[in-house]
Order: structure tokens, then sequence, then C-alpha cells
């Protein structure tokens, strides 16, 4: 059985020959496979299909046949008795499902022990799923939200936790899937020979959460992409230290779209409320920088809130809770627990030690300046962008000369 399995993928990997390199081709019933784990899943998804086509067209044939064999003809019904066993038909449909059975079991948990028993020297990504978003950690610093950066020709091992509800991860290409449990931390790998073009944002591959997790379920779906090690090691760098490399005057513009994406699942910035309120104008009042230094936004619960004391102005300014806005704004995003604004529940995430103090400043500024932002959070003036862009590469340049320095010494 060992060798037949074997010869099986064998057989499937010669057939992936003609796609591109480290890539099974798609068929009726799956998507390209681009992984190593690929060609063993696929192999006996087929072999599971043609068992369940071989007996489908017998059982239907046969029910075809007697229907017409055994039909009555005429108005003369024999009620002649029919056989009542038959030990070599017993023994066939005995037996050989139960040799099917062994063997599809014996497949299934080669497939199960190699999906459970990681490689040594893996890569490994940490990842937190929340609602809704997830949440990637690499070795060297680097986070992202918006994909999934993987090596090519390496294993790859993903550290899975979540930090409310059950989520589930899964990259179709890949074959791979696991739940993603409060409480626990599973483990999932994978290694795909099959890299991406770094230079197009359209070439990527999809990742689901594939177990309902609330409102926004599908805004969990994201990119996954696979760099070769040289442009992997590139991507990696520049996201461990992106926002080191922006001017400050620059941060609330070129930083804060990028940092708003992990926050316009819940908050938008046309004054329509979703799972939190929004940062726009809502309820007659300002946004949400004018709610906050005006003092005029209304709370109603949260681990410091105090009864009779309804609005912001009961906890911003000197000698009280939060001695300025800033603080106030900096506080919900890493205790969102502690007040909570009227009408919303406690169900958003803190994003302490994911966002340093200059992404604090980042998203401050952004809402500081949200007249100068469009609905979905783009900046509204390119010619500024494209200005601070080279900033930022002056900035990325004495970097680089300071560090080449440091070595020569």
């Amino acid at each position: 059985m060992s060798a037949l399995l074997t010869q099986g993928i064998d057989l499937v990997t010669s057939m992936a020959a003609t796609a591109a390199p480290g890539v099974t081709p798609p068929n009726f019933w799956m998507p390209e496979g681009a992984s190593q784990q690929a060609p063993g899943v696929d192999f006996a998804f087929d072999v599971i299909n043609y068992i369940n086509y071989f007996f489908f067209a017998f059982i239907v044939i046969i029910l075809v046949w007697f229907c017409i064999r055994y039909r009555q003809r005429g108005k003369n019904v024999n009620h002649a008795e029919g056989p009542v066993h038959n030990t070599t038909i017993e023994v066939i449909w005995t037996v050989v499902p139960t040799l099917i059975l062994i063997g599809v079991f014996f497949m299934g948990f080669v497939g199960y022990l190699d999906g459970q028993t990681t490689p040594k020297n893996t890569y490994d990504i940490k990842v937190t799923a929340s609602q809704w978003q997830w949440n990637f950690e690499y070795p060297n610093g680097a986070k992202s939200t918006s994909e999934l950066v993987v090596p090519a020709g390496k294993p790859v091992r993903l550290i899975l936790r979540s930090n409310d509800v059950l989520h589930s991860f899964f990259i179709p290409d890949f074959r791979v899937k696991q739940d993603v449990v409060p409480g626990r931390y599973t483990y999932l790998w994978f290694q795909s020979d099959a890299p991406n073009d770094p230079d197009d944002p359209s070439d990527f591959r999809w990742l689901f959460c594939t177990e309902y997790c609330g409102e926004n379920h599908w805004n969990m779906n994201v990119h996954v992409r696979v760099f070769e090690e040289e442009a992997f090691e590139k991507w990696t760098a520049e996201e461990a230290r992106w926002l080191d490399v922006i001017a400050p005057e620059d941060l609330y513009f070129m930083a804060g779209p990028k940092l708003y994406a992990r926050c316009s699942t819940c908050h938008s910035l046309d004054g329509a409320d979703g799972s939190g309120p929004s940062w726009g104008p809502r309820q007659g009042m300002g946004d949400i920088w004018q709610r906050v230094t005006e003092k005029e936004g209304k709370v109603a619960g949260g681990s410091r809130f105090e009864a009779g004391r309804g609005t912001l102005a009961d906890y911003i300014g000197a000698d009280k809770l939060y001695a300025t806005p800033e603080e106030y704004i900096q506080d919900s995003i890493y205790n969102p627990g502690a007040l909570l604004v009227s009408g919303f529940g406690n169900q958003m995430p803190t994003f302490k030690g994911q966002l340093n103090e200059r992404a604090i400043q980042a998203l401050i500024g952004m809402m500081k300046n949200l007249d100068e932002f469009e609905p979905d959070g783009t900046f509204k003036f390119p010619d500024r962008i494209q200005e601070a862009e080279e900033r930022s590469e002056q900035i990325k340049r004495d970097l680089a000369e300071a560090q080449q320095a440091e070595q020569t010494n």
C-alpha cells in the first residue's frame, strides 16, 4: 500500500511537470497546487473520487438492469420467493469495502502525520487571529496584516493563536488548514517552491478564515505571497523598519493609512458606525479628534468608568484620568476596555506590543487631519506623497551609510 501511494504521488508530480515550477495544475475540483503537500492531498482526493465514480456507476447500472429485468409483465404477478443467503456475495461486499476503507484510512493517516510533523529548521511566523484580521509577526520584528509573505523553498511553520473567538486558517493553493482556538496554540507548516513576483501586487494566493467569526468575517481574506530568498529578506527588513524611515512630518499621511487598514474593519471615516464608533462626524458631533478635544463624546462603561460621569469632559484634563486628548487616544488603543463609547461593547482587541509610539503618533496625526483623507483612507494629495517618498529614500541611504560605517569601524 505504501509503494502504491508513493507511485501515485510520483505520477501526480510528473503530470505537473508541464506546469510552472513547484506547481501542480488545477482541475475541475481543485485549484492550482503550490506546496509540497499538494500532490499527496490531490492524489488521496482523486483516489476517493474515482472510487465514488466507480460505485455510483456500478449501482446505477445494476439498478437500471434490475428495473428492466424484473419489471412486471402483464397482469400476472410472480410471488416466488427470492434468495435469502449467498455466502460469496456477502463476503465480497464485506471484505472489499473493508480493504478500500483501510486504504483510504492509510492515505489520510499518512497525510495527517505529515501535516503534524514539523520539519527541522523551519522559518517560524507568529499568527494572531482577531475580529476581524490576521496579524503576522516575523522573527526580525517585522509585522503585517494585509498579506502573509513567506520564503520560497523553505519549510515555514505558523504558530497560531486567537485573541477572541474561534477562527480557521486556510490556504487552498497550499492544501493546508488549521483551526485557531482561543486559549490554545496550534501549529501548521508548509513549503512552497512556487515564488510570486515581488514587483507584481496582483501575483498572490488567497488565505481565508473558514470559521464564521462575526459581522466582518469576510474581511479576513488576505493575500499570501512567496518570495525568493533575496526578495524575502529585503521585504522583511523593510517591514521591520518601515516606520523608522518616514520623516516625522510625513508620518500621519504616509503611515496613517497603512495603520488605519487594521482599524477599518470596525471604524469608518464617513460617519457610519460599524462594530466601533466612526472616526468621522457622528450623532451631530464632529469627527473623532473634535469629539475628544471638545470632550463631548459620551462613555457608558469600562474598567475605568465611574458612575455619574458620562462624558469625556469628566476624564480628560488637568488632574483627571487623562491629562491630554493624545493620552486618552493612546490608552484607548492599548487598553480599549478602559472607557467604552456609549452604545458599544468591549470587543476591540488590545494593540499593546503591536503598535509602537511612532505608530500611535501616525494614527493620532491622521485623526487630527481627517479632512485630508478620502472615506477609504486614501490621502488626497499624491504630490505630497511623492515628496515624502523622496525624503524616505534619503533616510534609507543615510541609515545604510551609517551601518556600513559601523561595520568598517
